[in-house]
């Protein structure tokens, strides 16, 4: 699947659409047919990247921040 962004209205998957409607998503095969006819450009990769920046971040850490346990006690 696809993201796609119109350029002009076209017909997408049998109806008409228009650039004023956002971003689409659509097969990989009417992807392919819409840039063909230069009427989309992929934005695929803005919007995986847009989403990247909402996912959690990690918050595992190094360099000994976790406090150890005294010697000869057991937790």
């Amino acid at each position: 699947m696809k993201f796609v962004k119109l350029l002009t209205s076209a017909h997408v998957n049998g109806v008409l659409r228009h650039p004023d409607e956002g971003v689409l998503h659509v097969t990989n095969e009417e992807a392919q047919r819409l840039f063909d006819n230069e009427t989309a450009e992929d934005v695929s990769a803005d919007f995986e990247e847009e989403q990247a920046k909402d996912a959690p971040k990690d918050t595992i850490t190094t360099g000994g921040s976790a406090k150890k346990p005294a010697a000869g006690k057991q937790e």
